[in-house]
């Protein structure tokens, strides 16, 4: 069609402009035109997020329309019900406020903007001619971008001085703005997050009809649009916004262009030419391809799909039922918010809440992501021998080839850079301007030289969703500081838990699952951060664990059930790939996800557990003991979570040495696999000695 084909050069025009833009904006500073003119979007920290927004919200929609991206029936569809409910409440709340000042043109602006970003998409699974118009309301709706930005650019400086008493259309610029990034989350991620901004901005008005300990005064709907809109480091360009313009977009972008200039491909070919002859071949190369992507990209559902895409034939030769396939697929993909040096949106946010150098993340993050790999291999070496899968692979015809480690020069630029003292930002963009240089030194990536401009496109189509869930993050973020409700949630939860520390883990620990199961990982580490991590924290210090390795160990531990969300059903982004790869229910994939790997979702309750526990995490331990003294503490902890690994593994499959389990057994060893990867010394002890018995006598025949 002649429109859809006007759209994509359209869209394709807006993501190279943003791209460049945001690349432009680092050089800025050392170029004549930062000394000669005093620019905004280009000098001015709130209009230069307001600008990355924009993009977010023009790309996002635009994106929606091309790749026909909306609501559906099912599972979400109700969410998507009440966020049009509770919206509505606040829409009306924002239009009477308008009417009551004579903005009656305001109001009615607003309330369309409302009726085609949130109402139409959700009625549009009931009505077939909806679905299609409201496929073509997101071009109006990117262009209903236009209007609050460029109030924001104009009036930036009047805006500040009239933060607290807002004009009838900056709260109308405000709101729509804010209905804005709900209809794009809603359309590329889901109805989950708005439902929750809607839930907190209602709480900030209605608290005074709570009983204490959740009373508050309440606020009027104009003050909180100031606050998401107006204000200096408002809601919707915040310190966590500051996260997606920062860094997330320049990894975004560097992930587009190594993809445009086939080093993905590169790496691919390095794991197969390794691969070798066995049954378990194919898991081993998801997995090092896991790993190995994860060092070039931070996004879990990115890495799956690729993953999953390149080696859905083979697992299928080997024998892999395509519900196994995929669960190995997705935690692979997943090692990606866990593999240094990119970790994801999760890891920068934590830089700029704790205010701690990026290289501490790193460091903290290397034992996780090892074990969490492990637990993959673990599982898949124990299934395909139990299974007696057939033997794949033997390499790629002509062997190992030194080009192969090409892709792997880009990861160690940016860890070089870093511990050398540059800025992460700084690090990534010198590993983008010189990844064109280092494709050239390959045949395998010559040719696509030429195809840049594409990656830079790619990237910016990849921030759309994280971009807007990082956005609408910090927007959660400040209705909940604005309320004090994380506060008065720290006092209730440390009344509720009675000073235990274990007690304020699990709960956190099931908080964080809980939330994660519809909520992505940002948003996930966002709540469960700010209303969990001070009760944590006052309790591990009351337990004797060092301030500093108690605040680290927290936050890590937040971080890492935070990004086990990406596995976790029903909302879980990197099942939801695999299964459109592998052709499988997105609900069974996710439950196949969760299990696969079981140990994972045991090794965060670790790391806060106790002092040794946090020695899993390395950085902490050394930083109190030295460097000798902390690495053999974490040596001394990371052996029994190994084995406990494997005892939990073998439970989980249900074969050992070829001899199927009773499940009592399996009981048993899942048992003695928890009781291993506990940092209690006793546990340790029981769980190593009744697994190893368990098993001898197994073998021998003793135990059926």
């Amino acid at each position: 069609m002649k429109v859809e084909r006007l759209i994509r050069a359209f869209f394709y025009i807006v993501a190279l402009v943003g791209a460049l833009y945001h690349l432009y904006v680092i050089v800025h500073p050392f170029t004549p035109l930062s000394y000669m003119y005093r620019i905004g979007v280009l000098d001015l920290t709130q209009l230069q997020r307001a600008t990355h927004v924009f993009f977010i919200l023009m790309i996002g929609f635009l994106l929606a329309f091309l790749e026909r991206r909306g609501v559906s029936l099912g599972l979400r569809w109700p969410f998507a019900v009440i966020l049009t409910f509770l919206s509505f409440i606040l829409t009306y709340l924002v239009v009477a406020h308008l009417v009551d000042k004579g903005s009656l043109g305001l109001a009615a602006y607003t309330l369309v903007v409302w009726t085609i970003a949130i109402l139409a998409p959700t009625l549009s699974p009931l009505v077939r001619a909806l679905d299609k118009l409201s496929r073509y309301l997101n071009i109006v709706l990117a262009l209903l971008v236009i209007p609050p930005y460029v109030h924001m650019v104009l009036e930036y400086e009047d805006l500040i001085m009239r933060a607290p008493t807002p004009l009838t259309l900056d709260v109308a610029m405000g709101w729509t703005m804010t209905l804005l990034l709900f209809g794009v989350v809603l359309r590329l991620v889901g109805p989950e997050m708005p439902v929750l901004v809607n839930i907190f901005i209602l709480y900030d008005i209605y608290g005074y009809v709570l009983p204490r300990p959740w009373f508050h005064p309440g606020f009027d709907i104009d003050f909180l649009v100031g606050k998401i809109y107006v204000e200096t480091e408002a809601a919707l360009f915040g310190i966590i916004t500051n996260v997606s313009f920062k860094y997330i977009i320049y990894f975004a972008i560097l992930a587009g262009i190594l993809s445009s200039l086939g080093f993905s491909n590169l790496m691919a070919k390095a794991f197969f030419a390794l691969m070798g002859r066995s049954s378990a071949s194919v898991g081993r190369v998801a997995t090092g391809m896991g790993l190995g992507m994860g060092m070039i990209s931070g996004s879990g559902a990115a890495d799956t799909a690729f993953i999953g895409s390149t080696l859905k034939d083979i697992f299928r030769t080997s024998g892999y039922p395509s519900l196994i396939a995929a669960g190995i697929s997705a935690n692979a993909g997943t090692l990606a918010l866990i593999t240094p040096p990119i970790l994801g949106a999760v890891a920068f946010i934590m830089v700029e809440i704790l205010g701690i150098p990026y290289t501490w993340i790193i460091i903290m993050a290397i034992t996780p992501a090892i074990l969490y790999a492990v637990s993959i291999l673990v599982y898949n070496e124990l299934y395909a021998k139990s299974y007696n899968l057939k033997p794949v692979g033997g390499g790629l015809s002509g062997g190992f080839k030194l080009r192969y480690l090409l892709p792997f020069t880009i990861p160690l630029i940016i860890l070089s850079l870093i511990f050398t003292g540059y800025t992460v930002t700084m690090a990534v963009v010198t590993a983008i301007f010189l990844s064109v240089p280092l494709a050239l030194l390959g045949s395998d990536t010559r040719w696509r030289v030429k195809r840049v401009h594409e990656g830079l496109v790619e990237g910016m189509k990849l921030i759309a969703s994280v971009g807007a869930s990082i956005t609408i993050a910090n927007v959660i973020m400040a209705m909940v500081v604005v309320s004090g409700l994380h506060q008065k949630f720290s006092l209730a939860l440390l009344n509720m838990l009675g000073g235990s520390l274990i007690l304020a883990v699990l709960f956190a620990f099931t908080f964080s699952l809980i939330l994660g199961m519809g909520v992505p990982p940002t948003a996930t580490y966002v709540l469960a951060s700010l209303l969990t991590a001070p009760v944590i924290i006052k309790l591990a210090m009351a337990a004797g664990i060092p301030e500093h390795v108690a605040t680290l160990a927290t936050h890590m531990f937040l971080f890492y059930t935070a990004m086990l969300a990406d596995v976790t059903p029903p909302v879980a982004l990197s099942a939801f790939a695999a299964a459109s790869v592998f052709k499988e229910d997105p609900i069974k994939v996710g439950v196949k996800a969760a299990t696969v790997a079981l140990p994972k979702y045991l090794y965060a309750l670790s790391f806060i557990w106790s002092y040794w526990g946090a020695s899993i995490l390395i950085l902490p331990v050394v930083l109190e003991e030295g460097v000798i003294r902390g690495l053999a503490l974490t040596a001394s902890r990371v052996f029994p979570i190994l084995i406990g690994t494997i005892f939990i593994s073998i439970a989980n499959v249900g074969y050992f040495t070829s001899q199927r389990l009773p499940p009592t057994l399996r009981v048993l060893m899942l048992i003695f696999g928890i009781f291993l990867i506990l940092p209690l010394v006793s546990f340790n002890i029981i769980g190593f000695a009744g697994g190893a018995i368990t098993l001898l006598l197994t073998r021998k025949g003793l135990l059926r």
